[in-house]
């Protein structure tokens, strides 16, 4: 134990002056653009992990019997989430093309050849294109969640992984492109900051379409047509899903600037974001 608190002592010994090398022979622009790699990186963290919120939120407001298949299809959905997005999704969303899907940037490899060649809608932003992408990524994880409000004891677990598929492909970064890939809506003047348009109400109208095809859940009305009630199962479930998604807008909106340099704006856009919650609580 001694001698690896010795060598651990040591090794810090030797990086922290190299670190403080490093530190004075970069130049502001790559100190600013390493600061801002970091808290993007940060804020796609809280982003992703509002995926736990969303299934806390719907296990617990859903009946015992489905809490398990709503918390599972969360995490296999945002794997194929995932995949689909970095093959094809972000290409159509990001990637250089028309006024209404890119044709560039399919098969995400990070490299800033790539960022270069394909992503010009992201151009205004330093931040690594492989960070980029996990930030988005989590954008479209979040929407997709959204619309599994209106799946929940509704649908399958096969509806699931085809809805979210076509989600992630073609829904969500064909409307993606119009507003933030220099698609027809950006070159009208629409703005969308933190995904009000491009990630909630997408989100919201899939749960409304969803609710509409795959009808009440089952068990909810009597042959009268007089209704049940349905209670969730687990309040506390609810309420730490709450929580969570209250933490992970911390991400979500100030993560949007893209920089924590400058005068703070994102200081002042997290102030907002927490003044916000608790006024929708209520």
């Amino acid at each position: 134990m001694l001698k690896k608190l010795l060598l651990s002592t040591g090794l810090m010994s030797v990086m922290v002056p190299t670190m403080a090398f490093a530190a004075d022979d970069a130049t502001p622009a790559q100190l600013q653009g390493a600061i801002d790699a970091v808290w993007v990186m940060l804020a796609a963290i809280l982003v992703i992990f509002m995926q736990a919120g969303f299934a806390l939120l719907e296990a617990g407001s859903t009946r015992m019997k489905n809490a398990g298949h709503v918390a599972g299809k969360t995490v296999l959905t945002f794997g194929l989430c995932a995949i689909a997005f970095w093959a094809i999704g972000f290409g159509f969303a990001f990637g250089d093309g028309n006024s209404f899907f890119g044709t560039t940037g399919f098969f995400v490899d990070g490299t800033e050849e790539q960022a270069k060649a394909a992503f010009g809608s992201l151009s205004a932003s330093d931040v690594p294109i492989s960070i980029k992408f996990l930030f988005q990524l989590a954008f479209a994880g979040v929407s997709l969640a959204i619309a599994w409000g209106g799946f929940a004891e509704r649908g399958k677990l096969p509806v699931y992984f085809i809805f979210g598929i076509l989600f992630t492909v073609v829904i969500y970064p064909i409307v993606a492109h119009w507003v933030w890939g220099g698609g027809w809506l950006s070159k009208i003047g629409m703005q969308d900051f933190a995904g009000s348009t491009v990630v909630h109400l997408q989100g919201a109208t899939a749960a409304l379409v969803a609710t509409l095809l795959l009808k009440p859940r089952i068990g909810k009305y009597n042959k009268d047509k007089t209704p049940n009630l349905i209670p969730g199962h687990n309040q506390v479930l609810s309420v730490l899903g709450v929580i969570i998604l209250w933490i992970g807008w911390f991400g979500f909106n100030p993560g949007s600037t893209l920089s924590a340099m400058g005068d703070g704006f994102f200081g002042y856009i997290a102030l907002t974001t927490n003044l916000a919650a608790p006024r929708r609580a209520q």
